[in-house]
């Protein structure tokens, strides 16, 4: 399949051919292992014939000198000391059989499999269509490996296509809100005329993402539902001046001129300064920046988009659509906009009292608000982690990894059960932290029937872990979203002196035991492995005639084996190793005892060439920055952030006395969380010049500018108090949320100054002016918030865990700053501006 870029087996430890000798049969028959070695690998080599031209043609010779049997493996004759010959079968078993100790293994609710992961090209594959396709793959293969059966183990087309089409409906039922609301509000020739930017926007902008090579993920879609309600901004304010300049006579054409004439300025700096707005989420750096680039990128394309279509097509259309409206462009909500201007202009004082009171309220509200990175998934899996203290055979881990999956294949929750000993398994979630593959490593995936059954699967894990299996790592945990990250927590204790490190990380890890909020604490230390080391005495063995070289092949051709060579009479080649028939259970007391030949009949004990020890030594060092590093991790109970634990840890970690040389630094979701943040705040000042280059392109003056600014934290008192009521902690992506709304109540400033400032042109007074104008820009400014949070709000009913918070930041704060906007920029503006124009000030 083409769109297969790479494939991996699971389970799967491969085969070899033990040649397994009998000691003391070679022993008799006056041969050494070195010698079987030697005659059985001299039988197996590759060696080219060359070739030879027939009939103007090049034929190859290829000889046969390698085994194309077991049959022939075991038949070869063995040359003794003598001159005689007896057949290898004779003196050594020869098998073919799975790798042994196996380096891995897989199974399915208890039964052992070869799972075979399936990766395809990143942003070159339609994952769904690819799904559709290996499904149908696989069921005309199916008969082919009967009575072996084919199963479906974690399907990632299923998942995509749920969450593409959950976000495409959301994308659907927000175009049919927010047509609704058009329709209803503007009525139906105005609706119209706006309301068809929605699709011509969104296939235009589909179009140019494709053409750039943009893929249509999560993201990316995402991304379209949030613009989905500001591109029709640009549109409803051009239509509203348009109607209103044929409300007051004007001929369609000249209606339609004169508001791409008095709107192109306003509305390309309201566009440009939301553009602005996304710019450093687009550029920057690092894994969280990488996830959520499609987001920033995809809003930027449609705005862009929908200022061209409202600066060229929506003139076109209300030529045809657009008639005078009985009665003027008066109506209930031009008198409501005429008397906030009133009200703001009697009382600013109170307006920027109380404005200023609800964004201090709710700065000091905020502390109450949880804090995250990112949210869990909404999916029904918990990953149970499994290490056992370095040197654990593989077959204690299997056999505690199944035994395990087997008692939670019991609970009634449990759905399906995987476990996998010897590494953690496929990568089947983009965020999953892939374990080296070492025999002490197990991974169990739990799919369970409700996401409500998690938890108490957790729980249970947890409370045997402590009870039943004090010396095993288990970690219980949901699948998180965001980049990947090992834990939650994670404390890394950084110095040079190795024992300094050990000491400080247990007191480390006894410390984070006792902080509220922190559950499955370890460390990554270990305790060694025990190491059975064996000094040479080159006097003696040179002596009896040995080399190191034959010593130490004398003990490993009696645990791992010696490789002699590969059989390949399969599609792959297969090592062949001679080995003693216990091979890696050979008992550690008799390993001494074994002999080295330095010729036929001449077996020396390896005993008596040197002196064994008894040691621990480290199975690994870790190393951050090429300096020893141990790391402490934990995972949180439900309800507790990272930056609890951590602010707990900084308050606390004097308690260490840490001596000079070494020092604690944070990883996990505090390391990324900050990355992200200083990945964004590098590229802020980028933002914020071309923010301020478009306002002052259209205003020429920093008053103006500096009152747009003013409008910015009026946002807080919505966002605060909207994720304080809907349960939901302020995450990276309500963060998203936030800085979105920035460029949406700065669009509204705009409008207003802009109206403002023409009613002095004009030559009204402040007072006039500013009540003119926020007459005729009311209607336009809610219509353009109404689609806004009617677009959005399909996005806060998803069972996705990441847009709902982003959704009610942006909801809630746009509800609050349109409310404080229209009362705060009035009074500012009445107080500040004079009528002379726009001289820069």
């Amino acid at each position: 399949m083409s769109a297969v870029s790479r494939l991996r087996l699971y389970g799967d430890s491969g085969e070899q051919v033990t040649v397994a000798i009998d000691d003391s049969r070679i022993q008799t028959l006056g041969i050494t292992p070195q010698q079987i070695v030697a005659q059985l690998a001299s039988r197996n080599e590759i060696v080219p014939g060359g070739f030879v031209e027939v009939d103007g043609r090049q034929t190859l010779i290829r000889p046969q000198t390698e085994f194309r049997s077991l049959a022939e493996i075991a038949n070869t004759p063995i040359v003794l000391s003598g001159g005689a010959s007896v057949p290898l079968s004779s003196i050594a078993e020869v098998r073919l059989e799975v790798a042994d100790p196996p380096l891995e293994t897989a199974w399915i609710d208890g039964r052992q499999v070869v799972a075979v992961a399936v990766t395809v090209a990143r942003n070159q594959t339609n994952v769904v269509q690819f799904g559709e396709q290996l499904r149908r793959f696989v069921d005309d293969i199916r008969d082919e490996f009967a009575p072996l059966t084919i199963e479906e183990m974690f399907f990632a087309p299923r998942y995509v296509s749920a969450r593409l089409s959950e976000l495409g409906q959301s994308l659907l039922l927000g175009i049919a809100i927010v047509g609704l609301v058009l329709l209803l509000i503007m009525g139906p020739r105005m609706g119209l005329m706006v309301a068809l930017a929605v699709p011509l926007v969104t296939l235009s902008s589909l179009s140019l993402l494709a053409m750039g090579g943009g893929v249509l993920h999560q993201m990316a879609v995402a991304g379209m539902v949030i613009a989905l309600g500001m591109l029709v901004d640009n549109a409803i304010v051009m239509v509203e001046n348009i109607q209103w300049h044929i409300d007051q006579g004007a001929s369609t054409v000249e209606a339609a001129v004169k508001s791409v004439v008095e709107l192109a300025g306003p509305l390309g700096a309201a566009t440009g300064t939301t553009l602005a707005v996304f710019v450093p989420m687009a550029i920057s750096r690092g894994d969280t920046g990488d996830f959520t680039r499609a987001i920033p990128i995809t809003i930027m394309i449609m705005l862009g988009m929908s200022y061209l279509f409202a600066i060229l097509v929506t003139p076109l259309m209300s030529q045809v659509g657009l008639r005078p409206r009985r009665g003027g462009p008066r109506g209930r909500i031009a008198a409501a906009g005429r008397y906030i201007g009133t009200f703001s202009v009697r009382h600013g004082r109170w307006v920027v009292l109380v404005a200023a009171f609800l964004v201090l309220a709710a700065a000091l509200g905020g502390r109450y608000i949880g804090r995250e990175f990112f949210p869990d998934t909404d999916r029904r899996q918990m990953v149970v982690d499994v290490y056992y203290p370095e040197g654990t055979p593989i077959g204690l881990t299997t056999e505690f990894v199944t035994g395990l999956a087997r008692e939670l294949a019991q609970f009634e929750q449990s759905e399906a059960v995987f476990a996998f000993s010897g590494n953690s398994g496929p990568r089947f979630f983009y965020n999953l932290n892939e374990n080296p593959s070492a025999p002490q490593v197990g991974r169990i995936v739990v799919n369970t029937r409700r996401i409500e059954d998690i938890q108490p699967l957790m729980d249970w894990v947890r409370a045997e872990a402590a009870e039943r299996w004090p010396g095993v790592q288990i970690v219980a945990r949901r699948l998180s979203q965001g980049p990947p990250a090992p834990a939650p927590v994670e404390l890394r204790v950084v110095g040079q002196d190795r024992a300094e490190l050990a000491r400080h990380a247990e007191k480390l890890t006894a410390m984070l035991r006792e902080i509220p909020g922190t559950v499955d604490v370890r460390h990554n230390l270990g305790i060694g492995i025990p190491s059975l080391t064996f000094e040479f005495n080159d006097a003696i063995a040179d002596a009896r005639g040995l080399s190191r070289r034959q010593l130490a092949q004398a003990m490993a051709q009696q645990t791992q084996g010696i490789l002699i060579g590969h059989y390949r009479a399969g599609n792959d080649p297969v090592p062949i190793r001679l080995r003693s028939r216990e091979g890696s259970r050979f008992p550690l007391d008799q390993l001494l005892a074994v002999n080295a030949y330095p010729a036929p009949h001449q077996g020396i004990p390896v005993m008596d060439t040197g002196h064994p020890a008894m040691e621990w030594q480290a199975a690994v060092i870790h190393h951050l920055d090429l300096e020893p590093v141990v790391t402490v991790y934990s995972e949180l109970e439900p309800g507790f952030g990272y930056p609890e634990v951590y602010s707990e840890v900084a308050r606390r970690l004097p308690e260490l006395n840490l001596p000079a040389g070494v020092r604690v630094v944070p990883g996990g979701y505090q390391e990324s969380s900050g990355e992200a943040n200083t990945a964004l705040f590098k590229t802020l000042p980028i933002g914020l010049i071309l923010l301020l280059f478009f306002l002052l392109v259209q205003f020429n003056s920093f008053l103006r500018v500096a009152i747009i600014l003013v409008t910015v934290p009026l946002a807080i008192p919505g966002v605060v108090p909207g994720l304080l009521l809907t349960g939901y902690s302020f995450g990276f992506t309500a963060m998203l949320g936030a800085i979105t709304l920035v460029g949406i109540v700065v669009n509204n400033a705009i409008l207003l100054i802009d109206a403002i400032d023409k009613h002095l042109d004009a030559g009204m007074s402040p007072a006039q002016a500013v009540v003119e104008a926020v007459a005729r820009r009311t209607r336009p400014i809610l219509l353009t918030v109404l689609t806004t949070v009617a677009g959005l709000l399909p996005l806060t009913f998803t069972s996705s865990t990441l847009w709902p918070p982003m959704a009610w930041s942006i909801i809630s704060g746009l509800l609050a700053a349109t409310i404080l906007t229209l009362g705060v920029v009035p009074t500012l503006c009445y107080w500040l501006l004079k009528p002379t124009g726009r001289n820069a000030v």
